[in-house]
């Protein structure tokens, strides 16, 4: 496909990432509280040290493609997977999950965290309260076994990323407190990989520059939240589009790891920010399977993220109607160079306000004109009348 790409577009929408993207100290706080949950797991007094965990961190804060809560007040959410190196039949799910969870509360009264442990149907919750809010899903789980590694070669995974598969713990498993080997299976960390390995295409320039700056000492000590390609600041404007349209019912809006999932498939090594985006926008149905797994994992391909649009059709629905607002948002958007019109531009799509410098400087050089008018009817989002099974569960 041919895209037109204002001259300046690339230039406002980085200037949009810079404005969602938080702060390094941000980051480098999430990377302190996986450590020192990990290290709290594997001390001697643990009663699953014995079990050699390894706690990885996942999710937006991993892909860096976290941004700033739309709303004051709001909590930062990380996720991370404790790997326990045991068979998946030495217990019951129900049993792991305890001895987990008796771990994370001792962790939570040694560090005096006041707010209780919740217990969701597949992890644990921690909640922080300090200068800044966050909360920490994690989730125990198992290496998967042999048959279901080969399923996955089979399947066309790689080695590589088939070897991270986990087996996990569910209460909403038929056999949650029976022993079993068919618990459900997942690959969170071979999702990570296979992510990293999408953005890192463009990503080498800037981790040399840090290397050169001394801000690492190798280019392999670089994090993806240091790289900021073209592919993670797209996912971020997308994922604050979402949140700005579904700003009334969040929870009924795609879910971030459908628009990460599809984002990273749809990219193809722009480094153009503006034309990647547009891109991967134009690209983006074209990985949802018309048969389930929808929306899959590449790393385990059963593993479906779009595994709720089954049960609450709706769900799907909105995605399309979100999909099909950001085709016309983004261009008209685009279009804008003339000053006010910008400002107000951002403000209604991203909740965003430019400093006023910013905006006379892409009024000053831009070419003006009139973009085509923009139509945004309120969302027809399906309203639930009961709390849904997902939640903020992980």
């Amino acid at each position: 496909m041919t895209q037109t790409i204002h001259p300046l577009a690339s230039e406002l929408l980085e200037t949009l990432a810079d404005r969602l993207d938080i702060p390094r100290s941000l980051y480098e706080r999430a990377v302190a509280r996986h450590k020192s949950l990990g290290e709290w797991l594997c001390r001697p007094e643990s009663r699953i040290a014995v079990y050699d965990p390894h706690v990885s961190p996942q999710g937006s804060f991993r892909y860096g493609t976290v941004i700033r809560p739309l709303l004051e007040g709001e909590e930062y959410d990380l996720d991370n997977v404790t790997t326990l190196k045991i068979p998946k039949t030495a217990m019951t799910q129900k049993e792991l999950k305890e001895l987990y969870m008796g771990e994370i509360k001792s962790y939570a009264e040694a560090h005096n965290m006041l707010a209780p442990i919740e217990d969701k149907n597949r992890c644990c919750r921690l909640v922080y309260a300090d200068e800044v809010d966050f909360h920490l899903d994690t989730l125990p789980c198992v290496p998967e076994d042999a048959a279901h590694f080969a399923a996955l070669i089979q399947a066309g995974v790689s080695v590589e990323l088939a070897r991270r598969a986990v087996a996990i713990t569910d209460r909403r498993h038929p056999d949650y407190e029976r022993i079993t080997a068919k618990l459900f299976s997942s690959n969170p960390r071979g999702f990570a990989r296979w992510f990293e390995s999408r953005a890192r295409q463009v990503a080498e320039r800037r981790i040399q520059k840090l290397v050169e700056g001394r801000l690492y000492a190798s280019v392999d000590d670089v994090p993806p939240y240091e790289w900021k390609t073209p592919l993670q600041r797209s996912i971020q404007i997308l994922k604050r589009h979402r949140d700005v349209m579904f700003r009334k019912n969040p929870e009924l809006g795609p879910i971030s790891m459908i628009i990460t999932n599809l984002a990273a498939h749809a990219y193809t090594g722009e480094s153009d920010l503006a034309l990647a985006l547009a891109e991967i926008v134009e690209r983006m149905p074209n990985f949802i399977r018309p048969t389930r797994p929808r929306v899959p994992n590449p790393a385990d391909l059963a593993e479906d993220y779009a595994d709720k649009w089954r049960l609450d059709p709706p769900l799907e629905e909105n995605f399309w109607l979100w999909h099909a607002q950001v085709k016309v948002d983004l261009p008209n958007l685009l279009g804008l160079f003339s000053g006010r019109d910008l400002v107000k531009e951002v403000a209604t799509l991203f909740r965003i306000d430019l400093p006023q410098e910013t905006a006379k400087r892409f009024a000053n050089q831009g070419q003006g004109g009139t973009a085509p008018a923009v139509v945004r009817s309120a969302p027809v989002i399906y309203a639930p009348a009961a709390p849904k099974p997902w939640g903020s569960d992980v």
